[in-house]
């Protein structure tokens, strides 16, 4: 068994195999060598939050499957989109990323015009690893700002929280 069960939505099997956890490479700013980050996925890149207006009770999901302290239903959009997700962080790279007030990193993309916010924490295991943590994903609104600092290279960010030292992102 992977690290998602099965998952089934209105009697149809979803497949979450993409997003099982994952390793890749990636060169820190000013490093001669490149790290190794983990990559793992919360359950918000394919569910949203239960609205009674919205949703019928038996969409919820079984918390065998998301957080224990949250109602969470399956999202159609958040599902598709989140087949992107692994390749959209093996590219952040040189990419620019910006900070939530609650302290999340964020990258935002455009797929096919629609704007696809991913946020996520980084936190040192060691000298050459870094855990990633994909805490959200989902489409954002035209107009909607997503992050309350400027920017900041992934590359460079990195470099700083393997140094032990927080991701001080500049004022907008």
């Amino acid at each position: 068994m992977g690290y998602w069960p099965l998952l089934i939505v209105s009697g149809e099997a979803k497949d979450l195999s993409h997003l099982e956890p994952f390793e890749f490479q990636c060169l820190p700013r000013d490093h001669a060598q490149p790290i190794t980050l983990n990559v793992r996925f919360n359950d918000h890149c394919f569910t949203t939050g239960f609205a009674p207006a919205k949703h019928d009770p038996s969409d919820i999901m079984p918390t065998r499957l998301v957080s224990k302290t949250e109602v969470r239903v399956f999202c159609r959009e958040r599902y598709k989109l989140s087949f992107r997700l692994p390749e959209l962080i093996k590219a952040f790279g040189g990419k620019r990323i910006a900070s939530t007030r609650d302290g999340n990193l964020v990258r935002v993309e455009s797929p096919d015009g629609q704007t696809y916010a991913i946020f996520f924490t980084m936190r040192k295991q060691s000298a050459t690893r870094v855990n990633l943590f994909v805490v959200s994903a989902y489409p954002v609104g035209k107009g909607k700002k997503v992050a309350d600092t400027g920017e900041m290279k992934f590359d460079i960010a990195l470099a700083k929280i393997l140094r032990g030292k927080k991701a001080r992102f500049p004022n907008r």
